[in-house]
């Protein structure tokens, strides 16, 4: 071999190691900024979930802002209206809206129904502070589950329906809605123009009576779904009974 073969096979070399090390630079970069990425996302991520954690701690997040719809009923939704009594109940929040009857969403009803009195035994069942209408198609379902032991606390009654959409349709605002609560009597009108003209809209003593028949059928709906739960005299808590001591 000559010398100018060698000197040719000595570039040739050079070449081939200067390209190596070339494609090993560029993907140790392209793997740095995959890493780099990675952990830009993660930090991000973990930034907002304490975020949102320390909005919760606080209270500044109103909880239908992370309520879902559920594809199925919450387990709980008892006692359930049926598709009858579903009609009038869109109809009486309508009715109510414009005398402006009713609360709207999980933190306003909440504090409406905690500043009814505390239910008693010799509190009349006719004389019901409110009525609570909740939709059973919530995900996660915690932000409904305390309700019926609130209502319950407060002598308030209470029914299940099957649409959140539909609830906040009935309800007349613009996003879904989880809760409603319904008042027998309408907020005191200031005496503007727009607000006696939709009072004129709905009779009152109409709303009113329609109102009492509704707590009448919640009440009544409670003793046929619910009762037999909380006495321990259901059908299937029978059959589990019979079961667990065979």
């Amino acid at each position: 071999m000559g010398a100018t073969d060698k000197i040719k096979e000595k570039k040739d070399k050079s070449e081939k190691k200067d390209k190596k090390e070339k494609k090993m630079s560029e993907e140790a970069g392209v793997k740095k900024e995959k890493k780099d990425k990675k952990e830009k996302k993660e930090k991000t991520e973990k930034l907002a979930k304490a975020v949102e954690a320390h909005l919760e701690k606080e209270g500044s997040v109103d909880p239908e802002d992370v309520v879902k719809t559920a594809e199925e009923l919450v387990p709980f939704a008892l006692p359930l209206a049926d598709d009858k009594t579903h009609k009038k109940i869109y109809k009486l929040i309508k009715k109510g809206a414009k005398l402006k009857s009713i609360h709207r969403g999980v933190k306003e009803c909440e504090k409406a129904i905690k500043k009814c009195p505390l239910r008693t035994a010799a509190s009349p069942p006719a004389d019901a502070p409110g009525l609570v209408i909740i939709a059973g198609d919530i995900s996660p379902m915690d932000v409904i589950m305390h309700f019926p032991i609130l209502c319950e606390e407060h002598g308030v009654p209470y029914l299940y329906i099957r649409s959140r959409a539909d609830l906040g349709v009935a309800a007349c605002t613009k996003r879904a809605t989880s809760v409603v609560m319904l008042k027998p009597e309408g907020k005191k009108s200031s005496g503007g123009k727009e607000e006696a003209g939709d009072d004129k809209k709905v009779d009152p003593a109409e709303y009113l009576e329609a109102y009492k028949e509704l707590v009448k059928t919640a009440q009544k709906q409670w003793n046929v779904q619910v009762e037999p739960w909380v006495k321990g005299t259901h059908p299937l808590q029978i059959e589990a009974k019979v079961k667990g001591t065979a």
